[in-house]
């Protein structure tokens, strides 16, 4: 899913997550990592801690879809969790639980 948003928005980005062994309650973070080198090879650490939102539960967060589990970013220059320059970047997405450090290239993000 390619993301174009202005650099002087704030928006939530998404990204759909689908959990093939355990559960939600496996997941002890998420976050997300931008670069304009797309060959790019992030480590753990160069990753931003964001939210979780499961949409699965009975009571979700107002911010959740129903039904889908979400790492959810809030990108922009008001109270964002990421503030990018104008450009294209690739969107890794990061999963840990206690025992794996998941990473995955999600999007292209055009901040414009």
């Amino acid at each position: 899913m390619a993301v174009e948003i202005f650099s002087t928005s704030t928006e939530y980005i998404a990204n759909e997550i689908t959990i093939s062994r355990g559960t939600v309650a496996d997941i002890t973070a998420v976050g997300v990592y931008h670069s304009e080198d797309p060959n790019s090879r992030p480590d753990v650490t160069d990753f931003t801690t964001v939210q979780l939102v499961d949409g699965t539960v009975p009571d979700p967060l107002p911010l959740a879809e129903a039904g889908k589990i979400d790492v959810l970013s809030l990108v922009g220059p008001r109270d964002g969790d990421v503030v990018l320059t104008p450009g294209d970047y690739q969107r890794f997405v990061l999963v840990q639980t206690a025992t794996e450090d998941i990473i995955r290239k999600t999007d292209t993000v055009t901040i414009l």
